[in-house]
């Protein structure tokens, strides 16, 4: 008898083999969608932080204490926190914007610092 064709066990093992490259690769696509958004918004975060900085190079030395961010200018993230910590000292000013925010249920930061001096 000449058969021709696959028997039960290959086309079982065939269908198996392809629902774990399946499997495999569904799994990899969520992860790497996950990173994507872990990714946005860190450049948002990071954004912001120098949008902050670059705003306050415009002011004048002594009025770096009192800036304040304009909430509204910022790609801000959804429960984004803003934080500005002031080291002044007599002739030179670090200023560390600390941005932080919610993703997945885990809390996220950036910070990001520069020194201003006085003319």
């Amino acid at each position: 008898m000449n058969n021709k064709g696959f028997t039960l066990i290959e086309l079982l093992i065939a269908v198996a083999i392809i629902l774990i490259v399946l499997v495999g690769s569904l799994l990899a696509f969520v992860q790497l969608m996950l990173l994507n958004e872990s990714s946005r918004n860190l450049v948002i975060a990071a954004n912001d932080a120098q949008y902050i900085l670059e705003e306050m190079k415009n002011l004048a030395y002594d009025d770096l204490g009192s800036y304040l961010p304009n909430e509204n200018e910022l790609d801000s993230l959804e429960a984004e926190d803003v934080e500005l910590t002031y080291n002044i000292e007599s002739d030179v000013t670090t200023v560390t914007v600390n941005v932080t925010w919610q993703e997945r249920q885990n809390e996220r930061d950036f910070s990001l610092s520069t020194c201003f001096t006085r003319e």
